[in-house]
């Protein structure tokens, strides 16, 4: 169709030339019929009443024509005629006024019929009405007047936005976001026809917390454009970093969502839900066999299909380390080893939780701590996989007065003797704040027996600590103090603080 204006091409669904703004009239294909249908009428009575006329007046001049075939002399028509004239008149009256009142009547007739159809069946008409009653606030009627213009042309793009608009300000959301989705996958939409249609059903939807199917209206979205602009109401399966499948190394297994959410698995098989383990760093899967599978539930509580995948970890899993020193109660210190397997590194933690290799690498011997301590070691692979874990226990006292408290009372004395420090409060000349002392173990020093070492710490005036690099040594039996020093050759030493 072309703009009767500027003659540009009019898209297909649209009631307006986007070149010059004219307003299309779509007139029912039946008015041209019915105008045809009203001139006809008119012509065929005006027809009637001329060939009447000229038939009265032929008869009249045949009667006033003598046997010759000649008028009558006027005397003999007058007095002929007198008799006559008054009722042929009178009919001839009468017959007019009949027909003019019968034409009258078809005419009205046939222009209510005529108007009655343009009403009842001009898409421009219902479109119009439409529109007054919107602008006076009348939104009921103006949806009726749309549904009636959309019973005539439901291609018409631009009737259903308008009805969606008008039922959305007349408070009937659902009915507009229903009368939007109606639109969707229609072939003729251009682009930023859909763009806006499907804008408009998602705000709609959203105000309404209807998430799932804007969801479900996003899954069915072919145009990757548009599902990109509103993913974050989209939730879809978990990708995984790694393809099912069998491995001969630990993997580690990223799995990733679509936008905002949260992911939940299982590494069993079963359905996971939002009592699983929630993913948070990527799965370190080691010698075994997994089943994982995995769900996405994003911001909006909108929940993804399930996505599963199989591994099998072909790796050998190495020894666990042999720890020699028994667990028990001690009342010697004793020093910790443990014998690392071939082509692996032990670790080790004193706090209850699982070694992993993040934990702290066993390197040589360690003291044993005063009081109960539980360790846990572990032996890791190259490959990352780890063996069994060894557990120990030790419960270490010492028959002696010279408590860890004890001993670092000694140390802040013999500094402050030494001027070293100004207050046994630990402040000191040469820092603002002051110096900590803290327990770290019991060594055995060769040939002088065993001492407390301690660490010693700058503490600012916020509560701030550092570590410094002296060493204090307190001598477990006698309370003797030292500085605690390492040779070249590493080798422990000390400098008597008396």
């Amino acid at each position: 169709m072309k703009c009767p204006k500027c003659g540009c091409e009019i898209k297909e669904g649209h009631l307006y030339c986007d070149t010059c703004g004219m307003e299309i009239q779509m007139v029912p294909d039946f008015e041209p019929e019915i105008e045809n249908s009203i001139m006809e009428t008119l012509s065929t009575l005006a027809e009637g009443i001329r060939g009447k006329t000229r038939a009265e007046k032929s008869e009249k001049s045949e009667k006033n024509k003598n046997a010759f075939g000649q008028k009558a002399p006027k005397s003999v028509r007058e007095s002929e005629e007198s008799g006559q004239s008054a009722e042929n008149r009178w009919k001839d009256r009468k017959w007019v006024i009949v027909s003019l009142i019968t034409f009258i009547a078809a005419t009205l007739l046939i222009v209510f019929i005529a108007v009655y159809v343009y009403r009842g069946y001009s898409v421009s008409y219902q479109t119009q009405r439409a529109r007054a009653y919107a602008e006076s606030g009348d939104y009921a009627k103006a949806i009726e007047c749309l549904e009636r213009a959309r019973a005539l042309r439901s291609d018409i793009t631009e009737l259903a936005m308008m009805e969606a608009d008008y039922c959305y300000q007349f408070g009937d959301k659902d009915k507009a976001a229903d009368i939007l989705l109606t639109l969707v996958g229609k072939e003729y939409l251009e682009y930023e026809d859909k763009e806006t249609l499907y804008e408009r059903i998602i705000t709609i939807l959203n105000e309404e917390g209807r998430y799932e199917e804007i969801n479900e209206l996003l899954i069915s979205c072919t145009d990757s454009e548009i599902v990109n602009h509103f993913q974050q109401y989209l939730a879809l399966p978990p990708e995984f970093g790694y393809d099912s499948g069998s491995y001969d190394e630990v993997i580690t297994l990223k799995l990733s969502a679509n936008t905002a959410g949260t992911i939940y698995y299982t590494l069993d098989g079963s359905e996971p839900d939002e009592r699983s383990y929630i993913y948070t760093a990527p799965l370190f899967l080691e010698s075994g066999d997994y089943q994982v599978t995995a769900v996405f539930i994003n911001e909006y509580g909108i929940r993804s299909d399930s996505a599963r995948n199989w591994y099998v970890i072909n790796l050998s899993v190495p020894d666990a380390p042999q720890i020699p020193v028994a667990s028990g109660d001690y009342d010697t210190p004793m020093q910790i080893e443990a014998v690392v397997p071939e082509g692996g590194t032990v670790y080790y933690t004193t706090d209850g939780t699982t070694p992993d290799a993040y934990s702290q690498q066993y390197t040589g011997p360690i003291a044993m701590p005063l009081g109960r301590t539980n360790f846990k070691f572990v032996a890791i692979s190259e490959e990352g996989v780890s063996s069994e874990i060894v557990n120990r226990s030790y419960s270490l006292t010492l028959d002696t007065d010279i408590t860890v408290t004890r001993a670092v009372n000694i140390i802040v004395d013999a500094l402050f003797r030494r001027r070293v420090l100004s207050d046994l409060q630990g402040h000191s000349y040469e820092i603002e704040g002051k110096y900590v002392f803290k327990y770290d173990s019991i060594v055995e020093i060769p040939n002088l027996g065993y001492y407390y070492i301690l660490n010693e710490y700058v503490e600012d005036n916020s509560g701030n600590q550092t570590k410094t690099e002296r060493l204090y040594a307190v001598e477990v039996n006698t309370g003797v103090p030292n500085r605690l020093i390492y040779d070249e050759n590493g080798q422990m030493g000390l400098i008597s603080l008396q």
